[in-house]
């Protein structure tokens, strides 16, 4: 197993757990803190060597967008991968420019090792 150190931001626990998963399939051991609010990642990032940041597009306090916006912020320079059912290409495009790394559509998590593997040089 390959350790790596993750900030999820997340609302749902189902989908935290999905990511979680898919990650041990490939062979990662998911060292993890889960934040919901602009807050919590603020505090995240100051606390651990990170190596990535996913985060999901919409929550009801919370967005990608300003997950991106902190870590920017922040002077940490971090992959920050999207991960959602709900965005279209346009808006992915948007995020991109802005300075997100990728996106992958939470219905088809396949995506997201091959993602991080690009991402983290691996």
């Amino acid at each position: 197993m390959r350790s790596i150190n993750i900030i999820i931001v997340e609302d749902n626990e189902d989908d935290l757990l999905l990511i979680l998963l898919a990650l041990k399939k490939a062979g990662y051991e998911p060292n993890y803190t889960q934040v919901q609010t602009r807050t919590g990642l603020e505090a995240a990032l100051q606390d651990k060597h990170w190596q990535v940041v996913i985060s999901n597009h919409s929550m009801p306090t919370f967005s990608a967008p300003e997950a991106l916006e902190t870590l920017q912020e922040s002077g940490r320079n971090l992959p920050f991968i999207i991960a959602s059912g709900t965005i279209d290409e346009e808006f992915a495009a948007t995020i991109i420019e802005k300075g997100a790394d990728d996106y992958i559509d939470k219905g088809n998590l396949s995506g997201l090792v091959p993602v991080l593997e690009r991402m983290l040089g691996s």
